[in-house]
């Protein structure tokens, strides 16, 4: 069976009811040896623990509505996304705030990738800091961004 990912990320989005603050980010599955592997990557405004991953887990497992799927043929993982992960959602620009990142986006009125400290975000807008300058990206331009590494 062939699922969008709309479809699955529809079959798991209420399995976070009553779970605080935590959001699903992204979502595939893949076909395995007699199954599936689904990987959930999940965060939370406050940051996300492994207790709160485990209970999103056992909830997928438990909960899980995708048509025509077998969930015993189904490995979940549920984990939170990594440093190098292309952040996409406002609401995760926003907890970056402060944190220099680069972001790849679609405005021709700028510099591509835009570098810069994240100042805030919205479902509308992403504020930057550029050197002095504030930079302001429409949400819809803003293909996505990752998080500068300093060593």
């Amino acid at each position: 069976m062939n699922w969008t990912d709309e479809e699955i990320k529809a079959g798991i989005e209420h399995c976070f009811e009553g779970a605080e603050d935590i959001f699903l980010v992204d979502a595939t599955m893949t076909a395995s040896r007699g199954g599936f592997q689904l990987i959930a990557k999940c965060d939370s405004d406050s940051g996300i623990t492994i207790d709160q991953l485990a209970r999103i887990n056992r909830s997928i497992h438990n909960n899980l509505l995708l048509p025509g799927l077998d969930i015993e043929k189904v490995s979940v993982e549920v984990t939170s996304p990594g440093a190098s992960f292309p952040v996409k959602m406002a609401r995760h620009f926003n907890r970056l705030a402060g944190h220099s990142m680069k972001i790849e986006h679609r405005s021709d009125a700028m510099q591509n990738p835009l570098e810069g400290e994240i100042v805030s975000a919205s479902n509308e807008s992403l504020t930057v800091k550029v050197n002095e300058d504030v930079i302001v990206l429409d949400m819809v331009d803003v293909i996505h961004g990752k998080v500068n590494i300093r060593w």
